[in-house]
C-alpha cells in the first residue's frame, strides 16, 4: 500500500477547509438576504392588511371614509417596517375664532398643521360606544393639535356629494341646514377629541357645529346627469326610447 504524501495531505486539507469557508460565507450571505427578504414580505403584507382591513370597514360603514369632491387625496401612506416616517406635524397656536376664519378663507393655510382622520373600524362596526378616530390619507376629517386645550376636529374642506359623507360628519358634528346634495358646510364650531394614541387616534370630547348650504348650480349639474344615467339605463335594457 502506497504510503500518502504528506504535503499532498495538507494540501487537501488546505482546500477543505477554504470549501468550507467559502460555503460558510456564502450561506451567511443568503442567509442575510432572505431575512432582508422575508422583512420586506411582511412589512408588504402588513401593509395589505392595513388597507384591506380599511376597505372592509368603508364597505361596513357605507363609505364613510370617502373624502370630499373637490379634495385632492394625499398620498397613500408608506409600508410600514422600511424606515420611512412621515413629516412632524407641529402643534397650532391659534385662538379658534381665528382658526374658523382661516379655515373659512384659506383652508389650504391650515393642513400643514392638520392629521387627515376617520371614524375608526371599531366605531363603524359597533365594538364601542364611543366615537373613535384614526389616522387616514383619505378622511373626511381633520385632526389639528392646539399648543393649548383638546385636540379639534374640523370636516376636511370641499362640497359634500354623497349621504356617506353627511352620517359620518354627523358622529361629529351637529348639522343645520337642508339635507339637499350637493352641498357647501360652513364651519361654526369646531369638534374637540382626546388624544388616545398621540397623532394617530382620537375619542371624541364634545361635538362641533356645521350647517349645510344647498349648492343650486352643483345640484343642477347632478340633476342632470343623473337624468342622462337614467336615460342610458333605460336604452340599454331596451325599455326606452331616445328623448
Amino acid at each position: 500500500m502506497t504510503q500518502a504524501d504528506p504535503a499532498q495531505i495538507v494540501e487537501s486539507v488546505k482546500f477543505l477547509l477554504k470549501s468550507v469557508r467559502q460555503l460558510s460565507d456564502r450561506f451567511r450571505e443568503t442567509n442575510t438576504r432572505l431575512e432582508r427578504s422575508f422583512e420586506a414580505v411582511e412589512a408588504d403584507i402588513a401593509d395589505l392588511a392595513g388597507r384591506l382591513e380599511r376597505v372592509e370597514a368603508d364597505r361596513g360603514g357605507g363609505g364613510a371614509n370617502d373624502g370630499p369632491a373637490g379634495t385632492t387625496p394625499a398620498a397613500p401612506p408608506p409600508p410600514s417596517g422600511r424606515g420611512l416616517e412621515p413629516a412632524p406635524v407641529p402643534a397650532l397656536n391659534l385662538p379658534i375664532s381665528q382658526l374658523i376664519d382661516t379655515y373659512l378663507s384659506t383652508p389650504i393655510l391650515l393642513e400643514p398643521f392638520c392629521r387627515p382622520c376617520s371614524l375608526s373600524g371599531r366605531t363603524l362596526s359597533g365594538e364601542t360606544d364611543q366615537v373613535e378616530l384614526e389616522v387616514f390619507p383619505q378622511g373626511t376629517t381633520w385632526a389639528v393639535e392646539m399648543v393649548v386645550g383638546p385636540w379639534l376636529l374640523l370636516p376636511r374642506p370641499g362640497s359634500l356629494e354623497r349621504r356617506a359623507q353627511v352620517q359620518s360628519l354627523e358622529r361629529l358634528f351637529e348639522i343645520e341646514g337642508a339635507a339637499a346634495l350637493p352641498a357647501t358646510l360652513h364651519l361654526h364650531q369646531p369638534a374637540t377629541a382626546l388624544a388616545v394614541q398621540h397623532g394617530r387616534r382620537w375619542t371624541l370630547q364634545d361635538r362641533g357645529k356645521l350647517s349645510v348650504i344647498p349648492d343650486p348650480l352643483r345640484q343642477n349639474t347632478a340633476q342632470l346627469l343623473a337624468d342622462l344615467e337614467a336615460r342610458l339605463a333605460r336604452l340599454e335594457e331596451g325599455g326606452g326610447q331616445p328623448g
